[in-house]
């Protein structure tokens, strides 16, 4: 009888096997093998979280270099000098990454992708985004950047699932900001026009974010941000010559130079930490990453202008951090039910 149960257990052991498409020359995978791939997998989603962090804290230091080089160029002018600056050491940093040999395999449709994005990215969000920082206070272009919008595109782009413990969470991040950048509340509604730029310039950022998964597997997250720059160049300049700006030849000095070089690492690491997060992470939770943006600029101001943020700022900095770590594991336990 005993004999009869262990020859019966070890036929349907086979049959699962097989059924697994596993058996013969191609064994199952140890314990150990499936441990690796499991940790692997945590490891690349925690890899785009932390990407998505630090993205929040570049975004939160742009303004600085907008503001500045604003004394010496007019508006196309500092976005395209910054937008070649970022190429050049994309092509530098990157450089091991980079196969040039892939340009004669992109297909149309991918070139056209590459296309938008450029387009949405530099000629509508940094030029709208540029425009609004120039024209209202920082405050509230960072709060009218939290809208929750990429979290709309995650959920009608991609139909990602929106249950009601993410839409508090969305709400208590959008709180957490509400807290840090509305100082007059009679005013909220009287929007004006860096008000709209800046909410136009959020619609494309966040559609030129999502659609990061559009792109077929060809090229890396290097060479995707590469060609980025090397398009958003050519439709800058075109951009500038139209509007009348031309090519700047007075303004420059050392502290110029060196902005520019700043702000072209930053926009480096900017795309690329966009296209890598947006490539692992659901857009939802990107997009209560994103808002920890306005604590980032809290910590800024605190660090190289020496203002103290009031309790409220403070207040409302940890409603962000808790609803992106929360909202974090509520990812986290939705992707095990369903691994």
């Amino acid at each position: 009888m005993w004999r009869d149960a262990r020859e019966a257990n070890s036929a349907r052991l086979e049959s699962d096997a097989l059924r697994n498409g596993y058996g013969g020359s191609n064994p199952p995978p140890s314990a150990t093998e499936i441990c690796g791939q499991n940790i692997m997998k945590i490891t690349e989603h925690k890899k785009g979280v932390y990407s998505l962090v630090y993205l929040a804290l570049v975004y939160a230091s742009m303004g600085l270099f907008v503001r500045y080089l604003a004394t010496s160029f007019e508006i196309f002018q500092q976005i395209y000098l910054r937008i070649f600056a970022a190429f050049v050491i994309a092509l530098i940093v990157f450089n091991r990454k980079l196969d040039f040999s892939k340009l004669l395999k992109i297909s149309v449709k991918e070139w056209g992708l590459i296309s938008l994005r450029a387009f949405c990215f530099y000629i509508l969000g940094v030029n709208l985004y540029t425009r609004a920082l120039l024209l209202t206070k920082y405050s509230n272009v960072s709060f009218i950047g939290s809208l929750p919008i990429t979290a709309l595109f995650g959920f009608l782009l991609f139909k990602e699932k929106l249950g009601l413990k993410k839409i508090l969470l969305i709400v208590l991040a959008f709180v957490g900001v509400f807290l840090i950048s509305v100082t007059d509340y009679s005013n909220l509604l009287k929007w004006g026009l860096g008000d709209i730029y800046a909410l136009i310039s959020a619609v494309f950022f966040s559609f030129g974010y999502v659609t990061r998964r559009w792109h077929s597997n060809l090229l890396n997250n290097q060479e995707i941000t590469a060609l980025t720059f090397f398009l958003g160049i050519f439709m800058l300049l075109f951009a500038s010559f139209v509007s009348g700006e031309g090519v700047p030849t007075t303004g420059w000095g050392l502290g110029i130079g060196l902005a520019i070089l700043g702000a072209g690492f930053f926009n480096v690491m900017n795309n690329y930490l966009s296209n890598y997060g947006f490539q692992k992470v659901e857009a939802i939770l990107a997009s209560n990453i994103l808002t920890l943006e306005s604590f980032f600029a809290v910590l800024l101001g605190f660090l190289f202008f020496r203002e103290f943020p009031s309790l409220k700022e403070l207040f409302g900095g940890l409603l962000i951090v808790l609803a992106v770590v929360l909202m974090n594991e509520v990812e986290s336990t939705e992707s095990k039910k369903t691994s």
